[in-house]
């Protein structure tokens, strides 16, 4: 998350941004966690940007031809973000992720600029100014893009190439799998993607419920815990989600909210 207050329409430190990126980037060295992964896109973007909200969206190929619906696996905010998702699956967003080209409004309060009226509504409601989506793309097609929206017209200064290198991660990211047919591999990880990115938010909220977090908090918590218990973000979310269905009014008996008992010190005699 980005700091209370930061002004939105500042230059980007050119080693922040560098520094965001190796990070992603080192993230992916090794097995990991394709969730996690996105939510760091998403976190390493807004705060680069200066953002109000920088948001990872796939479209689902689980749709039939034509419908395009786009999904928010990752999300990151300064503040609450605004209750209407359609600012992120919708107008840039959508034809980013459809087209892979890059869609931006300036200023969203430009009379000069007359496209997705309905989208530039909910935007300006939200307080926002600007926006752009960096298209993500896999194989050959438009797979989603990320979305950051400003509170203030878009700078010059943003480190736009940046978000191109985010959503490049992002792309890899999602084909890392190896096989003979990349295309059916990659549309099975973001089927994988989508499940698993609603399992990790139903364990976040659990956590929060049982030890009075915000999400913010509780996310972090996951990741902590997951580390503790050597296994990953998804596989621990998935252990909460068991240990519900197993003690469904107290699934906190199967030491899931806890990280594991630590044994006990070798006794050395004096």
């Amino acid at each position: 998350m980005n700091e209370q207050g930061r002004d939105t329409g500042a230059a980007t430190d050119p080693e922040q941004v560098s520094t965001a990126i190796a990070a992603v980037t080192s993230s992916m060295v090794r097995e990991f966690d394709l969730p996690t992964v996105l939510q760091s896109v998403a976190d390493h973007a807004c705060s680069c940007f200066g953002a109000y909200s920088a948001v990872v969206v796939l479209l689902d190929p689980r749709q039939v031809a034509g419908s395009a619906a786009l999904h928010i696996v990752a999300e990151s905010s300064r503040h609450t973000l605004d209750p209407s998702p359609l600012i992120n699956t919708v107008g840039p967003a959508l034809d980013s992720a459809r087209t892979g080209a890059v869609a931006l409004v300036a200023d969203l309060m430009s009379y000069d600029d007359t496209r997705w009226p309905l989208y530039r509504r909910r935007a300006l409601d939200a307080g926002l100014r600007g926006v752009r989506a960096f298209p993500v793309f896999g194989l050959s097609a438009g797979i989603g893009s990320i979305v950051i929206h400003t509170e203030q017209p878009w700078n010059s200064d943003h480190p736009s190439q940046a978000g191109q290198v985010f959503a490049d991660l992002t792309a890899l990211a999602l084909s890392a799998g190896s096989g003979t047919d990349r295309v059916a591999v990659l549309d099975e990880t973001i089927d994988s993607v989508l499940e698993g990115t609603t399992i990790i938010a139903t364990a976040v909220g659990m956590l929060a419920e049982a030890r009075g977090l915000d999400l913010d908090e509780a996310r972090l918590t996951l990741t902590r815990l997951a580390r503790a218990h050597g296994v990953t973000a998804t596989g621990h979310a998935k252990a909460i989600l068991a240990a519900q269905r197993r003690y469904p009014s107290d699934p906190g008996r199967a030491g899931v909210f806890d990280p594991p008992d630590l044994p006990n010190p070798p006794h050395i005699p004096h």
